[in-house]
């Protein structure tokens, strides 16, 4: 990849039965943060691994990271807060990851500090269904919806239970139908400024189909070939420039520390059964495949970089 690290954050060993990274890509050892971040954890401790996190990362340069289980997501907001400058963020996740009012960070709620950094222009929460307009919709950021700065296009269905009357959200499928031209129209109005920033994007598999991913939480709606053309598409918004990339989803079993976590697990994770190769398989062809779309759009950058260089040593410059 282009001046971009791939790195594990192996926190719970999700990736070990997968043969996808390059010999190049990085392993962080966090396995003993594991049991004390998994589903939350308090604001101090947080920043204790936020801290070790970065004497284990080099710079901010960008880079590619798998995380392991949507337990973790929450660690993506240690990765934001790096960041150097100003950019976009782009998230796909089946859950709105944005309660806020809690004591303590959870993989719900850190989607609502995010957009609290400074560096964060626009957020975009792309592929969502569950828990957006339930009972949880009372502890969502309104005005931080309200005002733009999230910009909410759920899976396959329009938004309108509460507050939601009179906030546009346009679903990404339409009558069980998806199109790039729909998602096009949808994006028109945020092109000029998609274009302006790079792009930071943090994908949660439990957006897809349970057939495509086998998460920890609930699966979502959405296909692998719909996802990568939502990432094509803002990739090409953004004229490819990448702020950094992560995703989580990939299934381990739940080890915890702590009786609050104890109780996460036993009143929020579903009960599934679940077959620990059959869940690296599926989910291995996905972060392969999420590996190529970042691959390709590197490439063209390299390309267009090249042919730039090439034009401006052999046109020379016109006279009047």
């Amino acid at each position: 990849m282009a001046n971009q690290t791939i790195q594990v954050l192996d926190l719970d060993g999700a990736l070990n039965g997968q043969s996808f990274l390059p010999t190049t890509a990085r392993r962080l050892p966090l396995g003993h943060w594991g049991p004390q971040l998994r589903m939350a954890c308090s604001f101090a401790r947080f920043a204790k691994f936020s801290s070790e996190l970065a004497d284990l990362l080099p710079d901010t340069q960008p880079a590619i990271s798998f995380i392991g289980s949507g337990d973790f997501h929450h660690v993506t907001l240690a990765l934001l807060a790096r960041q150097p400058r100003l950019f976009n963020l782009l998230v796909i996740d089946n859950h709105p990851d944005w309660m806020r009012g809690l004591p303590f960070l959870h993989c719900g709620t850190w989607l609502y500090h995010a957009a609290r950094l400074p560096n964060v222009r626009r957020i975009f929460h792309v592929g969502g269904d569950v828990d957006f307009d339930n009972r949880f919709r009372w502890m969502a950021p309104w005005l931080l919806v309200r005002s733009g700065k999230i910009v909410v296009l759920p899976a396959v269905r329009r938004l309108h239970r509460g507050h939601w009357l009179g906030i546009p959200n346009h679903a990404v499928r339409r009558n069980g139908s998806f199109s790039l031209a729909r998602l096009l129209s949808i994006l028109h109005p945020y092109r000029s400024e998609i274009a302006e920033l790079p792009l930071y994007i943090s994908v949660d598999k439990d957006a897809l189909v349970s057939s495509e991913a086998i998460v920890n939480w609930d699966s979502g709606h959405l296909h692998l070939d719909e996802m990568t053309t939502v990432l094509e598409t803002f990739l090409d918004a953004a004229r490819g420039r990448l702020a950094g990339f992560d995703t989580v989803g990939d299934w381990s079993p739940v080890v915890v520390r702590g009786w609050l976590r104890r109780l996460l697990h036993w009143t929020e994770h579903p009960r599934l059964s679940v077959d620990s190769d059959e869940a690296a398989r599926r989910n291995e062809f996905v972060n392969r495949r999420l590996l190529q779309v970042l691959e390709i759009h590197a490439q063209r950058i390299r390309t267009a970089t090249h042919d730039n260089r090439l034009y401006s040593r052999t046109v020379s410059p016109a006279t009047y």
